[in-house]
This record gives C-alpha cells, structure tokens and sequence, in this order.
C-alpha cells in the first residue's frame, strides 16, 4: 500500500493515510506513545473551527484496539468511560488543572482528568508519581500574546509537548516511536526536542499537513540551538 504522501523531517517520517493499511508497510517501531480515538463519538467544543466535527473511529474502541495489537510496550491516552487497552501494565492521571473540565453540569465535580493506559517491559526510570500535574495546554486555538512557550491548539485533543516528553524520557534513547494517531504532531514535536526517532502516521490532510508545519518548527529549532552552541577546546591546565 502506497501512502497518500510522505515526509522526512530530521528523524521523523509522516506518512499521510490510513494506519490500518500503512502499519503493515513499515518497519517494527519499538515502542507506541499516542492519543487514538476513545471510543465515544465526541463531538468537538463549541465555538471552535473543528465545532460539530467527530474523529474519525470514534463510535467505540474498536479502531484503537486493532491498531494496537501486537506492541509491546505502549502508552495510549483514554477515559474511564470505555475499557482500558489490552493486557495494560498500570495506569497514569494527566491532571489538566483546574481551568479544564465541562461535562455534566449538575455533577459537582470537573472532568478534568484524562488517563493513560500503559503496558510493557521497557519503561524505566525513577519512580515517579502516577498523577502528572503541571502539563498545561490551552484551551483556546487562537495564538494570543504572553503565551510564551504554550502554544495554542491545533486540534481539538491536542497534549502538551511536555506531558509527552515527560512519557517517552521513560523509554531508551535509541528507541523508534511509532504514533498511528499523529494529529497535530504533538509526539512527533516530542521525539525531535528529545532526539528521538519517530514515525507518525494520519488519516485527515488537515492535521497532517499542521503536524509537518510544527515538527519541521522543531527541528529548526533545534537545529538552531546546535549552530549557535559555542564551541569548547580543551585547554591544559597549570
């Protein structure tokens, strides 16, 4: 199967289609960090450009449990109102502070939480605390100033670049990670800031083309930062 269109951005590829036909064209990638469909038919916020839009596989956990299937070690965004992923490890709060969280109305408290389902042998480091805090995404699309380095979103379930960094700085280095959900490139935007490989797979020209725009700002960025290092010479001491 021929992709619709693919990128190579530094170490990344982006591959345009469906991820259902593509998987099976591509390399093994060692590890999944991704944010794929919950499996309940939202319907996005009010007020924005994707208003009234649904992602597609969404209608239940269908799409995301077959795409899964077979990699070992995962990390894969939910909610508590479908079953977690297969043979799932432990379980992670992304709090997303007090300012998020609509839901029902008349419950007392705010939805605003999400999961992370994680399963696999490869994560490692300090044993840190399950709930991450302190990983902000703004609710708004529009870029407003004073931001600094938040950026406004560009899809409607867009994760902080940091909340993925903290994730994948759990997995080797050297690993390659795959993300069949790609959206607005939020990991792939992760993999270059931590020089990790990545492979980034989307179904909607729209988000691919936002996820090429801000993975290519990244390793500008990065390449930037590189150029203007100073050069250190050892000197002998006496």
């Amino acid at each position: 199967m021929t992709p619709v269109r693919e990128e190579i951005i530094g170490g990344c590829r982006l591959i345009l289609g469906d991820c259902r036909e593509m998987l099976p064209t591509l390399a093994r990638a060692d590890a999944v960090v991704t944010d794929p469909p919950y499996g309940i038919n939202h319907s996005s916020s009010f007020g924005a450009s994707w208003q009234d839009t649904r992602i597609a596989g969404d209608n239940d956990t269908a799409l995301r449990d077959e795409v899964l299937t077979g990699f070992d070690n995962v990390a894969a965004f939910g909610t508590w109102k479908t079953p977690p992923i297969a043979d799932v490890a432990g379980c992670l709060v992304f709090d997303k502070g007090p300012a998020f969280g609509m839901g029902n109305l008349s419950f007392p408290w705010k939805p605003s939480f999400e999961l992370i389902y994680v399963r696999g042998r490869a994560w490692r480091g300090r044993r840190d605390e399950g709930v991450l805090r302190g990983h902000v995404q703004v609710s708004w699309e529009t870029q407003h100033k004073g931001l600094g380095d938040r950026e406004a979103r560009s899809h409607p379930h867009q994760k902080p670049i940091s909340l993925c960094e903290a994730l994948m700085q759990k997995l080797p280095h050297e690993f390659v990670i795959l993300d069949p959900f790609m959206g607005s490139g939020t990991t792939g935007v992760a993999c270059v800031r931590l020089g990790m490989r990545f492979v980034g797979v989307e179904i909607e020209p729209r988000y691919f083309e936002i996820a090429c725009r801000r993975i290519a700002a990244a390793q500008r960025q990065g390449d930037l930062i590189r150029d203007v290092r100073p050069t250190v010479t050892q000197k002998s001491c006496r």
